[in-house]
Parts: C-alpha cells; sequence; structure tokens
C-alpha cells in the first residue's frame, strides 16, 4: 500500500495525563498494607490512543494504573463519552494494569481493609478526579487524530511464571514452572503515514504487576515498561494492556532492581516485535460488547452465614456481614452476575477479546486455540468482580478459585458453567467482528 493510501485509512491521536494522588493517601491492593502511602516512586498514569477507520469509525484503547476498573467508574466514563463525543460504549475499551502500588477510589463492605471518614472522603474526590481524568484523556485523544499507518506483531517474554502450585494439602500460591503461561506480547505499532515516526505503542501482557509491596505510588514493572519505550521513543506513547494474568507473578519479587529489569525485559520484547516483519492492519473498525450472565453455586443459607460470624477470619466475618445484609433487603441472594465481552476486529488483520475481572490464563491460551490468530486478548477490562477461574481451576480449588470469594460482594464461587459461557460468548463475538470467513 502507498503511503498516500495509508495516509487515507486510517488516523490516530494518542493522549496521556498523569493520575497520581497529590496527597498521601490509602493504597489498593495488599490487605496486609494499612498504613498510606508515603511518597512517589514512579508517577502513573492514564495513556489513551484512539484510532478512526477510512469510514469514520473510531475506537479507544485507555490504559489506567490503578487496580481495577469499578462498575461505576466505568459507567459514568462511558456515558460522558458518548455524550460529549458520540463514542458509544462499544467503541471504548477501559483496561487496568492492576498495579497494587495504586490508590483506593472506592470502598465496597467487604474490602480488605476499612477506611475512616478521612480516608473515605480521599477515596471518593480521587474517584471523581479519576472519572474527569479518563474522559479527558479519551477527548484528548480523539483532538489528535491525523493520519496514520498501524501495524501489527507480536513477540515473547518470560517473566511471568504461572503461581498456581499443586501441594499434598491443595494448591499453593507460589512460582509452578510447570504451569500454564501466556508469554505472547501483541504489539499495535502507530506511525505516521511515510513510517518515519512512531507515534503510539499498544502492548499487552498476562502477569500481575505486583513484583513490588511499597507505600510509594508505582506502576511496577508495567509502569517501567512503558517508561523505558517511551525514552527510546520519545514521540511516542507507550500504553500497557493487562492480559489473562490472574495467576501469572513475575519472581523473584520484592526487590526494584528486578522489578526494573521485569520492565526493560518486556519493553525489548516489544521492540523486538517492532523491528520484526509487521502486518498492515486494515479496516474496517467493528466493535461488540455484550453481557452473558454467569451463574453461582448454590448460595449460603442464613445460618451458615450467621454461623460465619463467629469465624476467626476478618475477611469472612464482613463477608457474611454484607450478605445477612443483602438477604435482609432483597430476600435472597443474586445466583448470578452480568459479565460484559467486548471484541474489536480490525478487518481480517487482527481481533482483539477484552474481558472483564481478574482472568485466569487458561482463557486466552483456550480462545488462541478456538479463533484463528491474530487474537489479541485482554483481562482486567471495563470492569471488575472477581477472579474468572476455568472449569479445571475451580476443580482444584485454591486462592482464585474458592477463598477469594470472601473478599468480594458475591454469594458465592462460579459454577462449572462459567468457562463455557465465557468462550462461548467472546468466540461468538470474535466471529462476528472477526475476517470475513469467520462471520
Amino acid at each position: 500500500m502507498s503511503e498516500t493510501d495509508r495516509a487515507h485509512e486510517w488516523h490516530a491521536g494518542t493522549a496521556s495525563e498523569v493520575i497520581t494522588p497529590s496527597e498521601s493517601m490509602r493504597m489498593a491492593g495488599y490487605g496486609a498494607r494499612e498504613e498510606p502511602s508515603e511518597g512517589t516512586l514512579q508517577d502513573l498514569h492514564a495513556k489513551a490512543i484512539a484510532l478512526e477507520d477510512e469510514r469514520g469509525t473510531r475506537f479507544v484503547t485507555v490504559g489506567v494504573e490503578i487496580l481495577a476498573i469499578s462498575r461505576p467508574l466505568h459507567a459514568a466514563v462511558t456515558e460522558a463519552c458518548e455524550e460529549q463525543y458520540g463514542l458509544p460504549a462499544t467503541h471504548l475499551l477501559l483496561n487496568a494494569s492492576h498495579t497494587h502500588c495504586g490508590p483506593v477510589y472506592r470502598e465496597r463492605k467487604t474490602e480488605v481493609f476499612s477506611l475512616n471518614d478521612e480516608e473515605r472522603a480521599q477515596a471518593r474526590a480521587y474517584a471523581e478526579f479519576l472519572e474527569e481524568t479518563l474522559v479527558d484523556v479519551v477527548g484528548r485523544a480523539i483532538e489528535d487524530l491525523s493520519p496514520a499507518s498501524v501495524t501489527y506483531s507480536h513477540a515473547k517474554c518470560g517473566i511471568a511464571f504461572n503461581r498456581r502450585i499443586p501441594l499434598e494439602q491443595g494448591i499453593g500460591f507460589q512460582p509452578y514452572p510447570d504451569g500454564p503461561v501466556d508469554h505472547d506480547v501483541p504489539v499495535l505499532a502507530i506511525e505516521s503515514p511515510d513510517g518515519e515516526t512512531l507515534r503510539g505503542i499498544l502492548f499487552g501482557y498476562a502477569c500481575h504487576p505486583t513484583s513490588l509491596s511499597l507505600r510509594e505510588w508505582t506502576g511496577d514493572w508495567a509502569g517501567y515498561a512503558m517508561e523505558y519505550l517511551e525514552e527510546e521513543f520519545p514521540d511516542a506513547t507507550a500504553v500497557f494492556v493487562q492480559g489473562c494474568g490472574g495467576d501469572q507473578k513475575a519472581y523473584p519479587q520484592r526487590e526494584l532492581e528486578l522489578t526494573k529489569h521485569y520492565g526493560k525485559s518486556l519493553a525489548t520484547a516489544v521492540r523486538g516485535a517492532l523491528v520484526a516483519q509487521r502486518r498492515e492492519v486494515h479496516g474496517p473498525l467493528r466493535c461488540v460488547k455484550e453481557e452473558v450472565d454467569l451463574e453461582f453455586e448454590e448460595p449460603p443459607t442464613r445460618e451458615e452465614l450467621e454461623a460465619q460470624l463467629e469465624s476467626e477470619e476478618r475477611y469472612e466475618r464482613r463477608h457474611a456481614e454484607h450478605l445477612l445484609d443483602e438477604l435482609d433487603e432483597h430476600g435472597e441472594l443474586p445466583r448470578s452476575h452480568p459479565y460484559p465481552i467486548q471484541a474489536v476486529g480490525f478487518g481480517g488483520d487482527l481481533t482483539m477479546i477484552a474481558l472483564t475481572g481478574e482472568v485466569l490464563v487458561g482463557y486466552s491460551l483456550k480462545l488462541k486455540e478456538r479463533l484463528p490468530g491474530p487474537l489479541w486478548v485482554a483481562g482486567y477490562s471495563n470492569n471488575y468482580m472477581t477472579y474468572i477461574p476455568t472449569v479445571d481451576d475451580l476443580f482444584a480449588g485454591g486462592y482464585e478459585a474458592d477463598r477469594f470469594v470472601h473478599l468480594t460482594e458475591l454469594p458465592a464461587k462460579f459454577d462449572h458453567s462459567v468457562e463455557d459461557r465465557v468462550l462461548s460468548t467472546a468466540t461468538a463475538l470474535a466471529r462476528r467482528v472477526g475476517p470475513p470467513d469467520e462471520r
């Protein structure tokens, strides 16, 4: 394709905004960390890449260096973006990096810790700031739209281990070298039509950014990967998209130099993808989103919840208190929960699937078996509810599949239909937006 043709096919824009809190406040992610932040190791960001095809259809991806995208935050941002920019919710992807060194901006009854009145007010104020900033960064990326070429490539990076190790007493929480991983690094490059200037880098990886447990703000290794890429390519905005990393973790941990090394390793993989033979990406853009109900196992009875109030574990007590309140208010506990799935097709050249929650790696691996490539599967997108385990994970049990439910507002863990419901819906949506022979 000629430079003139490329200039007419795509327009792209980028934007970035610092979202580091301006004051000391509680940090999200680790229940044992009960003290507020005490400084900034690395600024946190919200970054956007907007794409527009030759028909004028737009799609915007926003990477946010926070623990999770809450349902209220997603609803507020998508509503405002549709009202202000005419951007439908199906055409906006919000993805959380899942750093555990970012701020608390929501309070749930089942949260791992309690907030006092001052901390609660700080969280509410930050939530308002975050909402306004995300809407603004989407708008600025759209304003920045100009002719561009779009290419896709991928690489491999080996920093992630599976952390669900089978032990005699059950599933343990430590590196499991023989466990499933997804070391793929998908990369979408946004360049000037002449290919001389790299303007944007959208890249992904499936792994918890939890190699640090500091009281300083930082994006962990994902933040360092973006920082290194922007140092190497000063005209580019680097945007990280978290994958299906619910059971993935970098080891060893708790050393800053190792964290920087993990970031450098991922950035090097991205650079490798950029110098490899890249696939030209064409339109048209197709964006769809659908909710599927994920069903729970039989919820606990009132008697069981009242007994749980006597548990030695505060998480179990809080969970029981919340569910008893639900019973008092509604007379019953929910039997299912809506689960949004988004799919975006770039002509026949690339399909992206965005899943909600802390999705375990089995989902990306199984979707890549079902669907033709190139396929990009993201987790931690557009909402947060809990871990999303496969059937095998549910049978095995462990933290993600079983115990974590006490840290959520959900009544019980998922039943064994969860995998089929997620995979079948994601597959159907991907085929709707994918290559013509798949539709």
